[in-house]
């Protein structure tokens, strides 16, 4: 483990999707969404295979530190960066850079969602170890995700077959461009073409390399990183600076403009357990193709995700491919094939409650 690798959770995401578990108080990366572990500690266990304690970061809302701390038994409270307010990827980026710059300015960061699930945690060890390597170069790297299906739901990476040059660590592409969530005929047609892999929305690079690049790419949020860093001291300041800065994923403000993107093929599995489908197939399925949780009951039903944190039984009968979620926050039946939408069902609630 080399001191100069350090790793970022990013767990300040609301867990919309996984209503009614999942609440804003509480959302998915702190439940045990897929095993018997919370998201949030799963990935946290598999960084410590390869990357020291001490330089294992979470970055989420201050209101979520409980939370990390009952999924991180003894997690320092050094070592959670509290942000102001939410405001996505981009500015959450930004904070962190400042703050673990005054801890090592020449560290190599990796960064990672919360709420991923990742299996051959030994091959993710050693290719991010590689990466965290490789980040001496100017670049920023991300893992890319071979497509299983043409799926409408991921960001693509286009990338070139040709390896870069570094020939004391192969295994690293040029990224040609980053595209947005196809249709499905257009994600079919890149399947097809081999070059274009799911963006993982991991990243690595080094701390001084991230300012440069925010000063060529994205001066708005370059000029806003300075200010910022003028106030890191007061945190009155600090906070009003960073609630004034416009919400945006670190894709949209840097990735999809930086010509020194670098992607790396995973060998590892990799679901970022998007919404209530995920934890249907995911998870293990009865005799009868079911994923039960809680006190469910399944009489003449197939195909189908039941699941229940209420200690009354809940009995579902003569259904197929359908979900059935019974929580004390809410109760939401769907077919599989529409849990996308679940996002609706908080739009909706929040005209309800203003």
């Amino acid at each position: 483990m080399k001191n100069n690798h350090f790793a970022l959770i990013m767990a300040g995401g609301q867990g919309t999707r996984f209503w009614p578990w999942s609440t804003s108080e509480k959302p998915k990366q702190f439940l045990s969404v897929v095993g018997e572990e919370p998201l949030i500690t799963q990935t946290y266990r598999r960084l410590l295979k390869f990357i020291a304690k001490k330089n294992i970061f979470v970055i989420a809302d201050g209101k979520y530190l409980p939370a990390v701390r009952a999924c991180l038994p003894g997690f320092p409270g050094s070592n959670f960066i509290a942000e102001p307010a939410p405001r996505n990827t981009a500015p959450a980026l930004m904070q962190a850079n400042i703050f673990l710059s005054k801890i090592n300015p020449e560290a190599h960061l990796l960064v990672v969602p919360a709420d991923h699930f990742i299996a051959k945690e030994d091959l993710f060890a050693k290719q991010l170890t590689s990466a965290l390597t490789y980040a001496q170069n100017r670049c920023v790297i991300t893992a890319g995700i071979k497509p299983s299906e043409p799926h409408t739901g991921y960001g693509y990476i286009q990338f070139s077959e040709k390896q870069t040059s570094k020939k004391d660590l192969p295994g690293f592409f040029s990224i040609e461009q980053f595209r947005e969530k196809p249709d499905r005929v257009t994600a079919a047609r890149y399947m097809k073409m081999g070059n274009y892999y799911w963006n993982s929305g991991m990243f690595v690079y080094k701390l001084a390399f991230f300012k440069e690049f925010l000063k060529i790419y994205a001066p708005y949020y370059h000029r806003q990183y300075a200010m910022l860093e003028k106030t890191a001291g007061n945190a009155k300041h600090f906070a009003k600076i960073y609630k004034s800065i416009k919400p945006e994923s670190i894709d949209y403000a840097l990735m999809e403009k930086l010509k020194e993107a670098v992607m790396f093929k995973a060998a590892f599995s990799w679901n970022d357990v998007g919404s209530w489908s995920s934890v249907y197939e995911m998870n293990e399925k009865n005799r009868q193709k079911n994923v039960c949780r809680g006190r469910a009951l399944a009489i003449d039903t197939r195909n189908s995700l039941l699941f229940s944190t209420i200690d009354k039984p809940m009995a579902v009968i003569g259904l197929d491919k359908v979900a059935v979620i019974n929580t004390e926050n809410g109760i939401l039946i769907a077919p599989i094939s529409q849990l996308q939408q679940v996002k609706q069902v908080i739009a909706l609630l929040n005209k309800e409650n203003p």
